[in-house]
């Protein structure tokens, strides 16, 4: 009978829930720290994804001037990018300019007060 009773009793039953209400805010307090930490990994993982995606331009850009520059260190790649650049040619070179052909110009529209007269005109 007296367990009966010390299960009844107020008090102990308000300790117990006050000990459940702070087990739960304790237990939503981690839940909350650990899903901040989720995102900051989230967000870390894309940052990743986009800093490796600049390195290898960087590094594509890299490999493209280390070879101009190594064109460059020659007689005949000095020679190629200053015709590729300026235009220039060597004495007794002769240069070839394409024209493109002129286009026909275009016959203006009539307007349909024009089309009317045309058809009654002899």
């Amino acid at each position: 009978m007296y367990r009966f009773e010390q299960r009844r009793d107020p008090m102990r039953l308000l300790w117990k829930r006050l000990s459940m209400a702070v087990l739960l805010l304790l237990v939503a307090l981690g839940v909350r720290g650990v899903w901040k930490v989720y995102q900051k990994a989230q967000e870390s993982r894309e940052l990743r994804i986009e800093a490796e995606a600049r390195l290898n331009d960087l590094q594509q850009r890299e490999a493209e001037l280390r070879a101009d520059i190594a064109a460059l260190k020659s007689d005949r790649g000095i020679e190629e990018k200053l015709r590729e650049r300026y235009d220039l040619a060597h004495e007794n070179e002769g240069v070839i300019v394409i024209v493109e052909p002129p286009t026909p110009p275009q016959e203006p529209r009539s307007t349909p007060f024009q089309r009317f007269k045309n058809m009654f005109s002899w």
